[in-house]
């Protein structure tokens, strides 16, 4: 007598290919002793990242052509900070007002990978 091991193709293939890929399990206590452990830790991972990323979103500072690669504040006044971005200009901003108060359009030929306070 021989035994096969044969499964249907219909159980493992994607009718289209935004489907979520179906994967067999075996969820019988017995064999995994630490699942329950193992999903508690996954929900409370899960939870702790979605407190950390729903912070209220303040502002946005827009003027910067390019993105910004490099930012620092200014040590004796905490409403400002520098920035720099990728097409080599450098912006002072006012953090109150939310405006740039100062900037060098050609500051550098590149990115302005660092600024100084």
């Amino acid at each position: 007598m021989v035994k096969a091991l044969s499964r249907s193709t219909a159980d493992y293939t994607r009718e289209t290919k935004s489907d979520i890929q179906r994967l067999p399990r075996n969820i019988d206590p017995a064999l995994h002793p630490l699942e329950r452990a193992r999903e508690y830790k996954r929900a409370l991972n899960a939870a702790k990242l979605e407190r950390m990323f729903a912070k209220p979103f303040l502002a946005s500072l827009s003027g910067h052509i390019d993105g910004i690669y490099s930012m620092a504040k200014n040590p004796w006044d905490l409403d400002q900070i520098i920035t720099g971005s990728g097409d080599g200009e450098l912006r002072i901003w006012s953090l109150e007002s939310q405006e740039t108060m100062w900037r060098a359009p050609a500051a550098h030929r590149g990115i302005v990978r660092g600024v100084c306070n």
